[in-house]
């Protein structure tokens, strides 16, 4: 997973937080903001750990060249 891919995936996963949480209503367990709250996990640990087990099937990178012909090697 590239450097951007990355950072955009922890930008999305930290503001759909707070969203989720205050915005949404998901602090008093309203479903629709526990849902969002509990769905940005997945871009902050897919960030996290520069692995999308979604990109697999299709084959996707979005390394830069450089780091996908060493991990290639």
């Amino acid at each position: 997973m590239g450097r951007l891919d990355r950072t955009l995936r922890f930008i999305v996963g930290v503001a759909l937080i707070p969203i989720g949480l205050f915005a949404l209503g998901g602090w008093q367990a309203n479903l629709s903001g526990v849902l969002v709250a509990a769905f940005a996990l997945v871009p902050l640990v897919t960030s996290l750990t520069g692995f999308c087990p979604g990109y697999i099937p299709f084959g996707i990178s979005t390394c830069d060249r450089e780091q996908n012909q060493t991990k290639l090697s």
